[in-house]
């Protein structure tokens, strides 16, 4: 099944006209969370807000499957 990652902040909204194919809803949320922390690791390096930040992941027909919020892919322990 393909699956879309948009990306959504506070102020915008890309959308992923690509996607990627996988098994299964899980195999693509954990690669959103792979990701997500991937560019976590990046904005919190350049001093950006992470918070707002997240993707959504949809179906081909736009519906939302699943979302994946940048600030829940970051260990604070």
């Amino acid at each position: 099944m393909r699956f879309f990652f948009h990306l959504r902040d506070v102020n915008s909204y890309e959308v992923d006209h690509e996607g990627i194919e996988f098994p299964t809803l899980a195999q693509a949320v954990a690669e959103a969370r792979r990701a997500a922390r991937e560019m976590v690791a990046e904005l919190v390096l350049h001093d950006v807000v992470v918070d707002g930040r997240t993707f959504e992941i949809t179906e081909n027909d736009g519906s939302i499957l699943a979302t994946v919020a940048f600030k829940d892919v970051v260990r604070m322990e």
